[in-house]
């Protein structure tokens, strides 16, 4: 493994403990795995984070970051209706994936406690998305559609023949 200064090993950390939940969830994420992600040893983890929960959240905070930038891409490009282009995971089966990795980050936030804060303020940071994109909404409003779209992902990975892609554009208005 090649040299790279701090800065940059710990993005590379963080780069390839999102990689880790993506492909495998995140009770897939230790210490050994990221490190087999990004071919060094599980010290590297311990050397730049203090737990592997805080290297966790940072992966999750990342993620959350490029959800919030396409997002934000939709609405202010394309002029999307903000409420359409939050639930729009939900109306495209190919995207269960995404669905998927909210749920779990639900599940997550669950078992640790550490984790469970981080959780917390990326469904706030959504919600400030939303309501910046749609000021009519009020912060119980933003609210409630956000935590409508996780709960809705959440039941999308629990009974996926009940909570379809249909069913999902028939609990969301349209």
């Amino acid at each position: 493994m090649a040299y790279l200064p701090r800065d940059e090993r710990r993005a590379a950390l963080i780069d390839a403990a999102l990689r880790v939940i993506r492909s495998g969830g995140f009770a897939a994420v230790s210490a050994r795995s990221v490190a087999q992600e990004i071919g060094g040893s599980p010290g590297l983890i311990h050397q730049h984070f203090a737990s592997v929960g805080e290297l966790t959240g940072l992966a999750w905070r990342q993620y959350v970051d490029e959800n919030l930038a396409e997002f934000a891409e939709a609405v202010g490009a394309g002029g999307a209706d903000p409420r359409a282009e939050f639930f729009a995971n939900h109306r495209d089966g190919d995207r269960d994936a995404e669905l998927g990795l909210w749920a779990d980050a639900w599940a997550h936030a669950m078992r640790a406690p550490q984790f469970a804060e981080v959780f917390a303020e990326s469904l706030d940071a959504l919600a400030g998305a939303l309501r910046g994109a749609a000021p009519e909404l009020s912060a119980v409003d933003a609210e409630r559609v956000v935590l409508l779209g996780v709960a809705l992902a959440g039941m999308r990975r629990v009974a996926p023949d009940r909570y379809g892609v249909e069913r999902a554009a028939e609990i969301i208005g349209g």
